[in-house]
């Protein structure tokens, strides 16, 4: 699958939690551990509207199945249990899918723009949880050496 090939590489992120709750900037890896799964990190620094700034990073498994793809965790405690599967319909380049944890409710939607640029938008609803999540994803370019 095209879009699942063209997440291999190295990524700048560029997130939104709203509302005004804070940002965060860093990279992220895509990384082929078998021909049809992917590793996903990402890092960077979280910037809270309190003024609190630290280091943030995140895990996931990408696992192509079929003309799907399953964004599973990889946490000891959840690994390999489904965020997402993300289902394409004929030349679609976006998806959306819900995952139910506890009482809480992530709404993930995922548009691939360009092999060199995708958006996820996470909505997290809950009785103790109303935010959201926008992030930005721009392939790195390759430094030339002239």
């Amino acid at each position: 699958m095209r879009i699942f090939q063209s997440l291999i590489g190295d990524w700048t992120l560029s997130r939104v939690l709203s509302p005004d709750i804070g940002t965060m900037t860093g990279t992220a890896r895509f990384r082929e551990l078998e021909p049809n799964l992917l590793h996903y990190r990402e890092d960077g620094q979280l910037e809270l509207a309190t003024g609190h700034v630290g280091q943030a990073y995140r895990e996931y498994h990408y696992c192509l199945e079929d003309e799907q793809i399953r964004v599973c965790f990889v946490e000891p405690d959840a690994f390999g249990r489904t965020l997402h599967t993300l289902r394409f319909a004929g030349s679609a380049v976006e998806a959306a899918d819900v995952y139910l944890c506890g009482q809480d409710t992530y709404t993930g939607r995922y548009w691939f723009e360009t092999p060199d640029r995708f958006t996820i938008e996470m909505t997290i609803l809950g009785p103790n949880k109303d935010y959201s999540t926008h992030t930005i994803y721009n392939r790195k370019q390759m430094m030339s050496s002239n």
